[in-house]
């Protein structure tokens, strides 16, 4: 299990803006590793929100970067698997 502070990773943009993600799950599928997350500046008792899925590129040692999916079919793969991984801690709608 993840301490928090090591959930919440800072992702920047193409535009160079910052966001702060809580990586909820860690998904192997093929060759690639995938971070589910949410925006951290999510408030708990939110009813709902968007699970973003990305790319672990590694970069080298010190350095992993996440890259946006663009198959919106392997999105939605990877997404299934996520649900089935969190489907006791949260309730997804279609």
């Amino acid at each position: 299990k993840m301490e928090e502070s090591e959930r919440i990773v800072t992702f920047t943009d193409d535009e160079g803006k910052e966001y702060k993600i809580e990586i909820l799950d860690i998904i192997e599928h093929g060759d690639e590793i995938y971070a589910c997350g949410v925006d951290a500046a999510t408030p708990d008792d939110i009813d709902e929100c968007e699970v973003l899925i990305m790319r672990v590129v590694h970069i080298n040692d010190e350095e992993d970067a996440l890259e946006p999916i663009e198959d919106e079919a392997l999105l939605q793969e990877i997404f299934e698997i996520f649900k089935n991984h969190m489907d006791e801690e949260f309730e997804f709608e279609e």
